[in-house]
């Protein structure tokens, strides 16, 4: 069979502009170190030396790279399984014998100086590799010598278009550290340093002093009856060692990084760590060793092995992280109790807090577990109905189904609770930015908001409603039976209501109605609300005549709803209730006093009188009124809830 380097490259989907520079030099580290390993055995760590050599161009474009080592060198045996593709020689200890055709795809010349001892006398070899040809090994020199006694310097050199990367030596460092972070922690790694443009730099030093003590544990996988044995190393280091380390969990196989890290960062809400600390988790062992694909940019797992194994590295990795993760869940604690007060529909989703907190991921925040509690209530919903529906067509329920029906309805019972509840709290947050807008402004503009701000709290303006909207107004502040009327038009002119009409008046909201149904024959009254102005000291028009004349352009005509359906007809005598809502200054007092509406309440906050000629009952109330009574007709629930007056 032939073979086709070109093709089987591009066939490995190997990495390409910075990732492959970086790849490139981890495949020619990786061979020094299993080089050095071989020629020092367990004093590799001391006496293995590799140097990565960085030249850049004017630009700072990566130009050239050389990698040299102090190992065993090329000798025939090395020479002969690095000049064969997925050779088994390195198989014991990991090596898949593809790594260095990357190579090929950044560089095009590729060229190797090595000397070592054969048949105690030493010897060297020079050589340009060529994979492409079929004899890969190209102009070899065995008669220049090699300075060092023993060693190899692979240079990498005129890359390929397309191929060329700036590439910082920080990068270089950081990289490194983060590929070859598990011989670090092995205390097995040889002596590293980067030279970038002659600037020299130790790798080791680099990673020093930014890690702590590693905690090394036994995990356990069970996959189809079957366990596996691996190691997990837990520990802090120094956040600005590297982005991808930090936080992270690192898989590894023969000592090296393979995919990308698992990041952790979120899930434990790592970023707040102390001290300016991340943490790193190293999972190593035969599990992982035996299942590497040969580009080590991955491992062949199942489904089931992934979430098997991912399950039981998280599970360790919490276990470290239990003081971290023991705050984070008291904080949750305390964002849960504020989500329920502000939301009590919810509390029914939690019988105990302690669990229902240890079921959450400990990074989730208050939006994330708001979510949730809406999700579970979702589905608690759903079930409910289902389970109401299948009851409704059982003819007869026996004594099983009856106790079954009884426990849903408690189930319901409960939800109707916790919704009155919600609504509740929700009224309490709308008097309370109802009183905001009422404050005395000192920015220099108007002393007061204007009177739409309260307008459009109450009611938005400039629509047409019906009662299914409730959800879209609060008209319970002003008084609670308007929810009794059907349809109301909010700041909409006269005409556009009532067809028959020119008049281009706009009553601030006006109702039709009551009940929910239009009964022929009647006369129902139709609801007047104006809002005037906080503040004013003297109106600019008189209030009661203001709503006396939208009377007077609302007699005797037709209201239709939005689809042209009528609503109700307006006759002569058709009575109306008016509200004004408005501050009682002095101005406006003395207007009222001499209107149709003259009697002042008993609080001194309102006044009140009727307008015979047009059957309208009228109310003047402040706007200190219209909230304190909303607050008095609610003050049962908010009492009942522990919830604070809203005038604090």
């Amino acid at each position: 069979m032939k073979f086709d380097v070109l093709g089987r490259i591009s066939n490995m989907g190997l990495p390409d502009g910075k990732l492959a520079i970086l790849y490139s030099v981890y495949e020619a580290v990786s061979n020094s170190v299993h080089s050095i390993e071989a020629q020092f055995k367990s004093e590799a760590p001391t006496k293995g030396k590799i140097f990565v050599s960085v030249d850049t161009d004017d630009d700072a474009f990566i130009e050239r790279i050389s990698i040299s080592d102090n190992g065993t060198g090329f000798t025939p045996k090395n020479l002969d399984a690095f000049d064969t593709s997925d050779s088994r020689f390195k198989a014991s200890i990991g090596g898949k014998g593809v790594g260095r055709l990357i190579w090929l795809k950044v560089f095009r010349t590729i060229r190797v100086s090595s000397a070592y001892l054969g048949d105690g006398t030493k010897k060297s070899i020079h050589f340009n590799f060529v994979p492409e040809q079929e004899d890969s090994i190209q102009d070899i020199d065995r008669d220049k010598d090699y300075e060092h006694p023993h060693g190899a310097t692979v240079f990498l050199d005129n890359m390929r278009e397309g191929q060329k990367e700036k590439v910082r030596k920080v990068s270089f460092l950081r990289d490194l550290a983060l590929h070859f972070f598990s011989y670090f922690m092995a205390k097995s790694m040889p002596n590293i340093w980067v030279v970038y443009n002659g600037e020299k730099s130790n790798l080791a030093d680099f990673i020093e002093g930014k890690v702590d003590e590693p905690v090394t544990v036994p995990i356990n996988i069970e996959i189809d009856g079957h366990r596996y044995e691996m190691t997990m190393s837990h520990m802090y280091v120094d956040s600005t060692i590297s982005k991808e380390l930090k936080n992270s969990i690192l898989l590894t196989a023969h000592h090296r990084l393979v995919g990308d890290p698992i990041s952790v960062a979120r899930k434990y809400a790592l970023n707040e760590l102390e001290g300016r600390k991340a943490y790193v988790g190293l999972a190593s062992g035969p599990f992982l060793n035996e299942r590497v694909d040969q580009e080590r940019l991955s491992f062949r797992l199942n489904k089931g092995q992934e979430s098997a194994l991912h399950d039981a590295l998280l599970k360790s990795s919490a276990q470290f992280l239990e003081d971290h993760i023991g705050k984070l869940r008291g904080k949750q604690k305390i964002t849960i109790g504020a989500l329920l007060a502000e939301h009590p529909q919810l509390s029914a989703q939690i019988k105990n807090l302690d669990d229902y907190v240890s079921k959450l991921s400990p990074g989730m925040d208050e939006e994330q577990i708001g979510e949730n509690l809406f999700t579970l209530l979702y589905r608690d919903e759903r079930k409910i109905s289902k389970k109401i529906r299948d009851f409704a067509e059982i003819e007869q329920l026996d004594d099983t189904a009856k106790q079954e029906a009884e426990k849903v309805l408690e189930r319901v019972s409960d939800q109707a609770k916790n919704r009155l509840a919600e609504l509740v709290v929700k009224r309490r947050q709308v008097l309370t930015l109802a009183r905001s807008f009422l404050r005395y402004r000192d920015d220099g503009k108007d002393a007061y908001h204007y009177e739409k701000a309260i307008h459009e709290l109450i009611c938005p303006m400039g629509e047409m409603l019906t009662a299914e909207e409730y959800s879209r107004h609060n008209l319970w502040i002003v008084d609670d039976l308007l929810a009794y009327y059907q349809f109301f038009a909010s700041d909409k002119q006269i005409r556009v209501i009532a067809k028959d009409s020119e008049s281009q008046k706009e009553p601030d909201i006006v109702f039709f109605n009551p009940l929910g149904f239009r009964r022929e024959g009647t006369n129902d009254p139709v609801v007047l609300v104006e809002f005037k102005r906080p503040g004013d000291e003297r109106p600019s028009k008189d209030p009661v005549d203001q709503v006396l004349e939208y009377i007077e352009k609302l007699k005797s005509k037709t209201v239709r709803d939005i689809h042209g359906e009528v609503v109700s007809e307006i006759r002569k005598d058709t009575p109306f209730e008016c509200y004004i809502v408005c501050d009682l200054t002095e101005g406006t007092r003395k207007i009222l006093s001499r209107s149709l509406a003259p009697y002042a309440t008993p609080d001194g906050e309102g006044y009140f009188g009727f307008a015979p000629n047009h059957k309208a009952t009228i109310h003047v109330i402040s706007f200190k009124k219209m909230l304190r009574d909303a607050e008095l007709r609610n003050e049962v629930f908010f009492r009942k809830l522990g919830l604070t007056n809203t005038r604090s």
